[in-house]
């Protein structure tokens, strides 16, 4: 039977949640259902994403007499969205990101069609305040389910936000991945073809630790001058990661080329992969270079990394609390050990099935068809 379905983000801008948005949306469009995709963020309204033409695509407007920050517009911005909602006659509402989810649940107060929200942060609602939990644990006990990436996340939620109904559905994989909006890159534009590359890639903001990632290759590089560091992604911490690798002297040894639209090539060209985040969710990055073969080193942090690499067979898991040192370490021992980069990498492909489309979207219809 055909549905009527909106799905909610704040923008299709790079990122791996919007990623995942735009695989449901295309799946279930393709299925022959209704898909109205509403972003929330009234300035971003480019779509770095494919989308299937038939999809309905909707932006929320700001308030024409108020600023964008006044308290007045925020609430005139959740009566649009109400409206939005209620137009379409939704047979089901599907939301993701904290604060999206929180204008989802606060909009359909009296509406009769199931919410489902997706967190993808750790610990789950990590940028509310713990303060007003008690409102929001009454706020999310309207909602149908609350879909998480991992079973760290859900056992938090059954603690923190108890009766609350939580699933557990990982990040689907494409592959090959497609090539998206933003102008592509050609990786030996930045680097010759004979050298070896150490990729990584994400915003570049504090959590990420790409200025940890500068410093423990540091360390390691004068006894590999064939390899380089290439960090995809932008951000605020751009300029400070440019100062950190003057600092060390790294500017013919490490390359942030900004945000490309060609990961896939990329990916093909990287001989190692390195996830420095002390902060995760589920990285699509990872499951992505992992898909493609790509060896890979990450931090173990709390959730994530852990869920998808089984340490020293499929990659290697590293002790944050190890910092440079640790990182430093571990890339050293794999570039030193190319039978072990080759047995991870073949390890590795195996993601490929277990995160396929086919084999995470059957986990969504469950719930859609329920």
């Amino acid at each position: 039977m055909k549905k009527n379905i909106i799905v909610l983000v704040s923008a299709m801008n790079m990122g791996g949640a919007q990623r995942v948005v735009s695989i449901l949306c295309n799946h279930w469009s393709s299925n022959g259902h209704n898909v109205t995709l509403i972003s929330t963020y009234t300035d971003e309204q480019i779509n770095h994403f494919h989308l299937d033409k038939n999809i309905n695509l909707k932006y929320l407007d700001n308030s024409p007499y108020l600023s964008k920050n006044n308290i007045f517009n925020i609430f005139c911005k959740l009566i649009f969205l109400r409206r939005l909602i209620k137009s379409h006659n939704p047979d089901l509402v599907i939301s993701f990101l904290t604060r999206v989810n929180v204008a989802t649940a606060l909009s359909s107060i009296g509406i009769k069609s199931p919410i489902i929200i997706c967190e993808r942060s750790w610990p789950p609602f990590l940028s509310l305040s713990n303060g007003l939990f008690w409102f929001y644990r009454a706020l999310f006990k309207r909602v149908s389910k609350i879909i998480v990436q991992t079973d760290k996340s859900k056992s938090w939620l059954n603690t923190n936000f108890s009766g609350l109904k939580v699933e557990v559905i990982p990040n689907p994989i494409i592959y090959p991945l497609p090539a998206n909006s933003i102008s592509p890159v050609d990786p030996n534009t930045v680097i010759s073809q004979y050298k070896k590359i150490i990729l990584a890639s994400g915003r570049m903001h504090k959590f990420k630790q790409f200025d940890m990632l500068i410093k423990s290759f540091s360390m390691i590089k004068d006894d590999h001058p064939d390899w380089n560091l290439i960090i995809l992604g932008d951000g605020e911490g751009r300029d400070e990661l440019n100062s950190i690798i003057l600092e060390l002297g790294l500017s013919n040894r490490v390359y942030l080329p900004g945000n490309v639209g060609n990961m896939s090539h990329w990916y093909k060209r990287a001989d190692l992969f390195v996830l420095s985040s002390i902060l995760e969710g589920f990285p699509n990055v990872l499951l992505e270079a992992m898909a493609y073969g790509v060896p890979s080193i990450s931090f173990d942090c709390n959730t994530g990394p852990r869920d998808m690499i089984q340490n020293e067979i499929n990659g290697i898991l590293v002790n944050p609390d190890e910092k440079e040192v640790g990182l430093a370490n571990a890339i050293n021992r794999m570039i030193k050990n190319k039978q072990l980069r080759k047995k991870i990498a073949i390890n590795s492909l195996a993601t490929r099935d277990k995160y396929s489309v086919s084999s995470i979207m059957k986990k969504w219809d469950k719930i859609f068809y329920q």
